[in-house]
């Protein structure tokens, strides 16, 4: 007959409470590390957005015509994306939503881009509709701009 010895043997734990404190004092230096690099990450600034022309008109209005609701033809935008000392932020992603419509582009080396506005639309009920623009570029913080274009109805 074979004897288990196994609940008598002590050997397997001797090493294991040096081998624990061990293991957390790597994990507290690890850890430690991580909240460091993570603190290290400062964005450069803030972003700001302004509109340039819509549809080949200076300013942020687009004016349109009828009554009942309007299904509006596509539309160009085009805006500037600067930092908070007025510098051009290349590759910025520019977002315009509203009016059931939407557009996106990403600006060029002189923190410009052209957006192409298409599916809005202005409902019966209404004599004017707001437009956002959401700017997005990497190490800044993203900027919504809430009433970036102004649809408006005229006659």
């Amino acid at each position: 007959m074979i004897k288990n010895n196994w609940f008598k043997d002590k050997r397997g734990i001797e090493g294991l409470p040096m081998r624990l404190v061990i293991i957390v004092v790597i994990a507290g230096i690890v850890l430690a590390a991580i909240i460091a690099v993570i603190g290290e990450f400062k964005p450069k600034g803030n972003l700001s957005i302004g509109c340039i022309s819509v549809d080949g008109q200076e300013g942020n209005l687009k004016t349109v015509n009828g009554l009942g609701e309007i299904n509006i033809s596509d539309f160009e935008v085009v805006v500037k994306v600067t930092d908070s000392k007025g510098n051009p932020i290349s590759g910025a992603s520019v977002t315009i939503t509203g009016a059931n419509g939407a557009g996106s582009g990403k600006t060029g080396d002189d923190g410009k881009a052209t957006i192409i506005v298409r599916g809005a639309k202005l409902n019966a009920n209404e004599n004017e509709e707001y437009m956002k623009a959401t700017v997005s570029a990497s190490g800044y913080n993203k900027h919504i701009e809430e009433e970036f274009i102004v649809i408006a109805r005229v006659g």
